[in-house]
């Protein structure tokens, strides 16, 4: 696991390097070093996924190995047994079923995954006979106390073992899924558990036009569309090290805690990747849906109270004006001509930035809002990074 840790490291400081390139540096080294950088960023949390997965699937074996009290001796090479298998489960669950569903009528790509669960099984237990061989025992686990039931259990326990891995890895990763490491951490340390103040910064990003598509290709296409937008940007996302709040319809809200979110711009460059993540499908939406999305956004930071909710059903909400200034910030986009929006507030926290080009548009009067509220037009100032 240190392996990853270093990747991933080197992944950001090569990230974070390519945003502050000397500028004497030829403009398609540049432009180069940078796509470079953003590729391996956007696929980091994919990687991270991945290497949980594998992780996890790899204490869930040796726990149940521990069950039926398997020699000491065979821990470590299970572990190495247990990794690819993960990995590849990780592939699977992460990259493959998730292609599958999206050529494939559901039940296909269920069966298809059934076949690559079935494939992974079997190398399981083909490694742990191979490995009870070389330990020179017939199985790893001892004898059953009624020889009647050993064949039985022989076939089953294997199967068993490789469902619970299954189920109990899917669980983790699905807990995972709905919210950061370090979110589930805090969570799992009893943090709001009563409201809590933090600084946070929110970019609200919402579909232009999203009425008119809806009546243009019907409730089924729009929502494939739709679903497809948020699985194209997530990467972007994820590279920013932002955090998904809520889909709420046709728009996402992305927060960061302040100063994760100011540094290296990453509110910003957030946007920008989207961009570039649904201009790279252009030709891909336009075979699919007949038009290429365009979103808007807007993003304001401040204070919020954070607290955890519900009974049933448990949700960590933000509540303060900042929410609601940043709505209706994203709302004046249309009316102001632009595609992205920021308060100026949030302006003077970014401090210089020289890869971006803000232009103020002055005081602006939002809904809601008793007083004018300072609003900026950002652009990409360098094309060549785009």
């Amino acid at each position: 696991m240190v392996g990853w840790a270093i990747l991933y490291s080197n992944i950001d400081v090569l990230s974070a390097r390519s945003r502050y390139l000397p500028p004497c540096m030829p403009a398609y080294l540049t432009a180069s070093a940078t796509r470079s950088a953003r590729f391996w960023a956007a696929r980091r949390h994919v990687l991270q996924t991945i290497a949980s997965i594998g992780g996890a699937f790899v204490v869930v074996l040796v726990a149940l190995m521990l069950l039926l009290w398997v020699p000491t001796r065979a821990l470590l090479p299970l572990v190495f047994i247990g990794l690819p298998i993960g990995w590849a489960l990780g592939i699977l669950e992460v990259v493959v079923f998730p292609a599958l569903v999206q050529r494939l009528p559901l039940r296909g790509a269920i069966f298809l995954q059934g076949i690559g669960h079935l494939l992974l099984l079997l190398v399981l237990h083909g490694s742990l006979r191979l490995l009870a061989h070389r330990l020179g025992q017939r199985q790893l686990w001892p004898e059953p106390a009624l020889a009647a039931t050993e064949p039985v259990r022989q076939w089953l326990l294997v199967p068993i073992i490789y469902v619970l891995a299954v189920v109990v890895t899917s669980l983790l990763r699905q807990l995972l899924q709905g919210m950061s490491r370090e979110r589930l951490r805090e969570l799992l340390n009893g943090r709001y558990q009563q409201p809590e103040a933090e600084n946070r910064i929110f970019l609200f990003v919402d579909l232009k036009d999203s009425t008119h598509l809806a009546e243009t290709l019907g409730n089924d296409q729009y929502s494939r569309l739709v679903r497809d937008f948020f699985r194209d940007v997530s990467p972007a996302i994820a590279a920013a090290h932002g955090e998904v709040y809520q889909y709420v319809g046709d728009e996402v809200v992305v927060t960061w805690p302040s100063a994760r979110g100011l540094k290296f711009a990453n509110c910003l460059h957030c946007f920008f990747d989207m961009q570039r993540a649904i201009a790279e499908r252009h030709e891909a939406y336009q075979r699919a849906y007949g038009v290429v999305p365009s979103f808007k956004a807007g993003a304001h930071g401040g204070l919020v109270t954070t607290v955890l909710v519900g009974t049933q059903h448990r949700e960590l909400v933000y509540h303060g004006d900042v929410l609601n200034t940043t709505a209706r910030i994203q709302a004046q986009c249309n009316a102001l001509g632009s595609r992205f929006l920021i308060s100026a507030e949030l302006r003077r926290q970014l401090g210089e930035q020289p890869e971006f080009q803000f232009t103020a548009l002055g005081g602006q009067t939002l809904r809601g809002k008793a007083g004018a509220t300072e609003l900026l037009d950002v652009q990409l100032y360098l094309p060549i990074l785009t």
